[in-house]
């Protein structure tokens, strides 16, 4: 009896080596998903920074134009925001009122411009907004066949982009403010 007592006694509970394996394999299969979940809500939040990154562009430059007529202490009659299709860039051209050069800033990031859609459902290569000191409103213009300025009878002007190659987002400008809004994307407007 003694001698079966000290056999349980000297056995040892410990892991085989197929358990550890087991062990092993789930605690890779677990890593592997969340890198792959991480990399996923990376992108996703790259994607919300550059979509802010935009209106925030937008909004300070409307913002400064709100309480000042000067860029780069040069005294401007308008700035003018131009916005082309298939392009990943807005240009901003500050337009002195003497005889002064005229001031280009571009905002480039990972985004491109693929429509540019006006109230109509009309679908225009390039659009100009231009502001004028101290106003809320602005106005949309669109260059003619002449390389002339016309402006555009719209209420509104719906902007396509898409960043990162993977993801579209919709913009809205209303004339009345002259702000850049998200606005749901329509399944016609991206096709």
């Amino acid at each position: 009896m003694n001698l079966i007592k000290n056999k349980h006694r000297s056995k040892r509970h410990a892991f085989t080596l197929v358990e550890m394996l087991i062990v092993l394999i789930i605690m890779w299969i677990l890593l592997l998903f969340t890198i792959w979940l991480s990399g996923t809500q990376i992108q996703k939040i790259q994607n919300k920074l550059i979509k802010e990154s935009i209106i925030s562009e937008l909004q300070t430059r409307y913002s400064r134009n709100l309480w000042s007529s000067s860029y780069a202490w040069v005294i401007y009659d308008h700035m003018d925001i131009t916005i082309t299709s298939w392009e990943n860039n807005i240009t901003f051209n500050y337009k002195p009122r003497k005889e002064e050069p005229e001031i280009n800033n571009v905002f480039t990031d990972k985004f491109i411009i693929n429509r540019i859609l006006n109230n109509y459902d009309n679908s225009d290569e390039s659009i100009t907004l231009r502001y004028y000191p101290y106003q809320i409103s602005c106005k949309i213009w669109k260059m003619d066949d002449f390389w002339d300025f016309k402006e555009l009878d719209t209420e509104n002007i719906t902007l396509v982009a898409n960043i990162n190659d993977n993801q579209h987002y919709c913009f809205e400008i209303k004339q009345k403010n002259c702000r850049l809004t998200e606005v749901t994307c329509s399944q016609e407007w991206i096709e």
